[in-house]
């Protein structure tokens, strides 16, 4: 199989993967589109799912994933063995000539599905792998030519089909808007939104603005925002004692983190895009980069004054924090607890 595809286009037609490789990655940073794209491929692949083998990337060694993809089911001897490692970074650093060696001599019946959070083009394994697999881009769409500016279009067309398909709500364009302006592009939280205005719906699968406007990005939601307005504006302590209503009222600490994130992704980048302009003698424009990093127009004077007050040199932390983040509690802090003290660490850095 040749060139990579985003991964709407392979929800939107997964009959298009008419053979399945034997060697996947599926990266981004959206882990619910990430977890859809994998659940296309796996229904697409024919495989007995009960014999699909998922592992954690930050616990298993090779060996272990190499037998799995050797030793055939004794219950489907015919069956394409199918293994996932999940958050698998890190198993990518530590094994990559392993799995260079695999992609180019791999197995006809097994597949290795990587889940990744990156996976830059410029290595030995990403060439093997577009050669002789399937990349999927679980990033949320950028538009043509840019790498910040988010297509809009494509996740209004991406809410209207998915509500439709999957929660039998029918949305026009001016109601799937009204999901991202308050929700973000957080694909989770827009597929739970999307199933909470199903239960509205009427005989025709529709609901009202007024009934979108409503319910979408309710108290939880916009507490969430409050929080990003908290930690942006420095009122740390605010910003703590709303994460334990939260937390209290039965939220869990990845889903404000996600909503966190794509807030605060927007601060760092911006703070990236500033210091390329001066590293590369040009004269740095806040207000473009904070454009450029995917505020609004009329967000970007309030933007500005948040950034100024988080400082620089917190500023050019934010990326590597957020990622901190994620990683945490897709591994070591994953439980609720920990969890939460994840998040309230990544709080407590931006004071």
């Amino acid at each position: 199989m040749a060139d990579s595809l985003h991964v709407f286009e392979l929800l939107d037609k997964p009959e298009s993967i008419s053979s399945i490789p034997s060697i996947i990655s599926v990266f981004g940073a959206d882990s619910f589109l990430k977890q859809h794209a994998i659940e296309a491929i796996l229904q697409q692949s024919g495989c007995d799912l009960a014999s699909v083998k998922k592992v954690e990337g930050e616990v298993t060694m090779w060996r272990d994933i190499h037998d799995a993809l050797a030793t055939r089911s004794l219950f489907d001897e015919e069956g394409r063995r199918f293994s996932i490692v999940r958050a698998a970074d890190t198993f990518v650093s530590k094994n990559r000539a392993y799995l260079e060696k695999w992609s180019e001599k791999p197995a006809d019946d097994a597949t290795l599905a990587l889940e990744l959070t990156s996976f830059p083009g410029n290595t030995k394994l990403f060439k093997l792998v577009q050669k002789r697999g399937l990349i999927v881009d679980c990033n949320p769409p950028l538009k043509a030519r840019s790498k910040t500016n988010l297509d809009e279009t494509a996740i209004l067309k991406w809410i209207i089909n998915w509500g439709r398909g999957h929660h039998a709500v029918q949305l026009s364009t001016k109601q799937a808007n009204i999901l991202v302006e308050r929700v973000g592009a957080v694909f989770g939280l827009l597929d739970s939104e999307l199933a909470k205005l199903a239960l509205f719906a009427d005989a025709n699968q529709k609901v009202t603005d007024e009934q979108v406007k409503e319910m979408v990005g309710g108290w939880r939601t916009k507490t969430v925002w409050e929080i990003a307005d908290s930690i942006a504006e420095g009122r740390i302590h605010q910003a703590m004692e709303q994460i334990d209503r939260l937390m209290t009222s039965g939220q869990n600490a990845i889903g404000v983190s996600a909503q966190l994130s794509w807030s605060f992704r927007r601060f760092g980048l911006a703070a990236y895009l500033v210091e390329q302009q001066e590293r590369f003698g040009g004269k740095a424009i806040l207000n473009k980069a904070l454009e450029t990093a995917g505020f609004r127009v009329y967000e970007v004077d309030d933007a500005a004054r948040r950034l100024k007050r988080i400082g620089r040199a917190r500023a050019k932390l934010i990326l590597p924090w957020l990622k901190d983040l994620d990683m945490k509690l897709k591994g070591s802090h994953s439980n609720d607890d920990r969890a939460r003290f994840a998040l309230e660490e990544f709080v407590m850095r931006m004071g």
